[in-house]
């Protein structure tokens, strides 16, 4: 193993938090301001945060905007209050900072998720390719602010269960599911995780404790802040739908673009791929069937816990797709007993 020196660990921790910091302000400065920071959009952002923050529904209900379920999504709304209350900064630019510093940690630690299963050259293709990516979560809204935390809150689960670290996971679930609700259903990625014949009972008692703990403030936000379920857009109508999308986008379908090279490269880096990676693989193509089902596909920023999901597969795939090819030996070469040399 080469020594490290200190003088080089801190370079590459420099490096890091540099690259991090300039693909952050590339993407809130040069897409966000231009897109869901624009303050064109000023206006219904206030008038939307004033709804949830007061569990208000805008005329027509939450759904006639296309924020059906918005309203117990309040981890990121309360932070935001409380940014205005004791800096005086509008709301607006409060949830242009959240997203900056969350989006910023989500950039540095996915080189640390990628690290557990590749090595560094990798981890950093992977970090420039999620850069890439995620300029089409800024796409096809105007207000979603959970976003960033979101995915950061996943990431950080993900790893949670990975390391097997069951009380962390357990307290921090409640607050991600406060975040953004479809987090609730992680605790499965820990059965397709541990699950085995001699251990199932136990593990499935462990994985029912921990859907208790996020399923239960789920419902608990439910009960307390009622009335944001209000869509009726049936499965087919949804399919419909997104078939329409697709149709009128084609090559240029956000899923498209996001999912076709990380899932072709999933699928070759499993194989011999740690049972964590292969379990979060899994999970992440499970999620994608009520994604199909129940949402608006193109917005793929519902969708990038799929990405995260996939990644560690894909970046080992590409560590096999990139490998020299193993030397044959030839019998006849320079230094053979045949060749004379």
């Amino acid at each position: 193993m080469s020594h490290v020196s200190l003088a080089q660990r801190f370079a590459r921790a420099l490096l890091l938090v540099a690259s991090a910091a300039v693909l952050t302000l590339v993407l809130q400065h040069w897409v966000g301001r231009a897109t869901i920071y624009s303050e064109e959009f000023a206006g219904k952002r206030s008038a939307l945060h004033t709804a949830i923050l007061k569990n208000e529904p805008p005329r027509g209900g939450w759904h006639h905007i296309g924020a059906s379920g918005d309203n117990i999504r309040v981890f990121a709304v309360y932070l935001a209050e409380s940014l205005r209350w004791s800096t005086a900064l509008p709301v607006t630019t409060g949830y242009f900072l959240i997203d900056w510093v969350a989006l910023f940690l989500t950039f540095v630690l996915l080189f640390f998720y990628g690290r557990r299963w590749v090595s560094e050259p990798y981890c950093v293709i992977g970090l420039l390719y999620f850069g890439c990516v995620t300029v089409l979560t800024y796409q096809l809204h105007f207000f979603h602010p959970w976003d960033r935390l979101w995915l950061l809150s996943w990431m950080v689960l993900i790893m949670l269960v990975w390391d097997h670290r069951l009380v962390p996971l357990a307290l921090l679930l409640p607050i991600a599911v406060s975040v953004k609700w479809d987090v609730a259903v992680l605790p499965a990625l820990y059965w397709l995780t541990y699950v085995s014949k001699a251990n199932w009972r136990r593990v499935t008692l462990l994985t029912a404790g921990l859907l208790g703990v996020s399923f239960g403030m789920f419902g608990l936000l439910i009960t307390i802040r009622p009335g944001g379920f209000d869509r009726h857009t049936t499965i087919v109508q949804q399919l419909a739908l997104n078939w329409q999308d697709f149709a009128a986008l084609r090559l240029a379908y956000p899923p498209l673009l996001l999912f076709t090279l990380p899932l072709a490269l999933a699928i070759l880096g499993l194989p011999d791929a740690d049972r964590r990676v292969k379990a979060s693989a899994l999970f992440g193509v499970l999620l994608l069937v009520p994604l199909a089902l129940k949402t608006n596909v193109a917005e793929v920023r519902a969708e990038m816990a799929t990405f995260v999901l996939l990644l560690p597969s894909a970046l080992r795939g590409l560590t096999r797709a990139l490998a020299p090819p193993p030397s044959s030996g030839n019998p006849s070469g320079p230094g053979s007993p045949e060749s004379g040399g």
